[in-house]
C-alpha cells in the first residue's frame, strides 16, 4: 500500500481539490478610507456581480502573500501590508469556499484591469453606500470590516 502510485495520485487530487476551495479576498480602501475598490466580474462565478480583488490560495502559499499576489495580478496595486480581518465560509455551487479576508489601506499604483477576460472594470464605491450586487462572500467580508466589534466569522450556508 505504501508504494502504490495510484493511491498517491488520488490523495494528491483530493488535497488539490480542497486547496482549490480556499482563497483570499482583499478589501482595498482609498487613501481617505471612505471608498472600497470593486470590480465587475466576467466569465466566472456569478458574472455581472461586483467583487473585491482576490483568488485561490496556492499550495504552501502564505495567506498574506496570496492576497498581495492576487492584488497585483488583478489590479496592478502593490500592497505595503495587509491586515487580516476574518474568515467567511460560502456555499458555492455545491461546495464550501473559504475566504480569508484582508484589508489593504496602504499600497502603490492605480487600479488597472489586468485580466479583461475576468473583470470589466475597477471602480471606487462609498463604503457607507455600497451597491447590492456584491458577491455574497465578499459582502460578508465587508460586513466583518464594517462591524469590527462583532464576531469575525461569517457562515453563508444558503444559496442566494
Amino acid at each position: 500500500m505504501f508504494g502504490d502510485n495510484n493511491l498517491a495520485q488520488e490523495m494528491y487530487k483530493k488535497v488539490k481539490w480542497i486547496m482549490e476551495h480556499i482563497g483570499v479576498c482583499v478589501l482595498v480602501l482609498d487613501k481617505n478610507h471612505k471608498k472600497v475598490l470593486l470590480g465587475k466580474r466576467m466569465n466566472s462565478y456569478r458574472a455581472g456581480m461586483l467583487g473585491v480583488p482576490g483568488g485561490r490560495l496556492d499550495l504552501e502559499e502564505p495567506l498574506e502573500e496570496c492576497g498581495k499576489r492576487e492584488l497585483v495580478e488583478e489590479t496592478s496595486l502593490v500592497a505595503s501590508d495587509l491586515k487580516y480581518i476574518g474568515v467567511v465560509r460560502e456555499l458555492q455551487e455545491g461546495y464550501n469556499f473559504i475566504h480569508f479576508a484582508f484589508v489593504c489601506s496602504y499600497y502603490t499604483g492605480t487600479p488597472t484591469v489586468i485580466e479583461p477576460i475576468k473583470c470589466e472594470s475597477w471602480e471606487w464605491y462609498p463604503i457607507d453606500n455600497l451597491p447590492e450586487n456584491i458577491l455574497p462572500g465578499h459582502k460578508a467580508a465587508l460586513d466583518i470590516f464594517l462591524h469590527p466589534n462583532q464576531l469575525s466569522v461569517r457562515d453563508l450556508l444558503t444559496k442566494e
